[in-house]
């Protein structure tokens, strides 16, 4: 047994963090520290993946004939997954088309859409989408399948990305909307026309948390200019040994970049940070030029930027030491939060005593941070 396989064909744990994301390393490159904070507080952590990423621009030369043959792209990078995410700690995934139903109604397969850069921090619809890509199934169908996993592993919190998709990506927003529009299907669906209809027979399930990843923006235009001032002096090269440069600290930011007052939650993740890069060395063919500072050293404490990654457009991101989400209006029912263990035959629950945002940090596995 492969841990590809191992990994999908898990149980899905019930009652902890559920993420959904579009392609094989957004969960890390988007909320990594996130999950694997929350898996090493024994919280059970699953990942539902929107497609395979077929159209991703691998970076390494021994890699690159795989960019013009879609299936087998899609398979390295199905095992490219499995790696980050049993470096993370996350041991259940699913991808959201080997969820049986409604067959009528979808492709077999999800693909990737494909996207083009319009600007640093912004991609738009690319031209490569076909009828089976993610963002041209309708929310509905999508939302439904998904809301079938919602219902199977109850989760307390669901985390995804923020309603633009995080930097425009068209797989990224249709993740956003079909989690937003599952989230209401797997508490009250109405039924449909359909003998294939898979929530038929499932218990609804309300869930109290939904988390968009972002970013404060003061806290992310600092780390960018950290990172502009340490490339004067110290130069950084990709795997193909070209020079890699970084988004300037005035430019537009995307969208994940949001003010201070829509953060509701920075936790400190810099405990997991060894797990987030593995994670990250594990989807070689898209994430490049992943190096962390040594945080035992005096220079290198208490700083906001921990180390640098790049994706294929070659610009430098800053790894921070910090994870933040915005809560989804109507799912911030954070004090109903729990995390139930028996320790010498007493059941406690590991969050007594927490309250409001720092309950919701504690169930992550974090501290609070200012």
């Amino acid at each position: 047994m492969t841990d590809l396989h191992a990994i999908s064909q898990a149980p899905l744990p019930t009652g902890g963090l559920l993420g959904v994301f579009a392609h094989p390393d957004d969960e890390t490159l988007g909320a990594g520290g996130l999950l694997a904070a929350a898996a090493r507080a024994g919280v059970g952590v699953a990942v539902v993946t929107g497609n395979r990423g077929e159209l991703g621009e691998v970076i390494p030369a021994e890699l690159a004939h795989l960019e013009d043959d879609r299936p087998s792209l899609a398979h390295h990078r199905e095992h490219e997954l499995a790696r980050a995410l049993t470096a993370l700690g996350v041991r259940s995934h699913r991808f959201l088309d080997a969820v049986p139903g409604l067959a009528e109604r979808r492709a077999r397969h999800f693909t990737d859409s494909g996207m083009v850069w319009l600007r640093h921090g912004l991609a738009g619809p690319g031209t490569d989408a076909g009828a089976d890509a993610f963002s041209a199934v309708p929310v509905e169908v999508a939302a439904r399948l998904l809301a079938v996993l919602l219902r199977e592993a109850r989760p307390q919190m669901v985390v995804t990305e923020e309603p633009h998709g995080g930097y425009g990506h068209p797989d990224h927003v249709h993740a956003h909307q079909v989690t937003m529009r599952a989230v209401e299907l797997a508490a009250d669906a109405s039924p449909v026309d359909d003998d294939d209809d898979p929530l038929t027979g499932l218990e609804p399930w309300d869930v109290p948390v939904v988390g968009w990843v972002v970013e404060s923006e003061e806290r992310y235009r600092a780390a960018l200019h950290w990172l502009e001032t340490r490339l004067e002096h110290h130069p950084q090269f990709g795997t193909r040994g070209d020079v890699l440069a970084t988004i300037p600290a005035t430019s537009e930011m995307p969208s994940m970049v949001v003010p201070a007052d829509q953060v509701d939650l920075t936790v400190d993740i810099t405990a997991v940070l060894p797990a987030v890069a593995a994670a990250m060395r594990a989807h070689r063919s898209q994430v490049q030029g992943i190096h962390l500072l040594d945080l035992t050293q005096p220079e290198n404490r208490g700083q906001a930027v921990c180390g640098w990654f790049a994706v294929s457009n070659g610009l430098l991101l800053p790894i921070l030491g910090t994870a933040s989400l915005r809560l989804a209006p109507g799912h911030d029912r954070v004090d109903e939060l729990t995390h139930l263990r028996t320790i010498d035959g007493l059941t406690r629950d590991r969050l007594t005593g927490w309250t409001g945002r720092d309950r919701l940090a504690a169930f992550v596995g974090g501290t609070v941070t200012a």
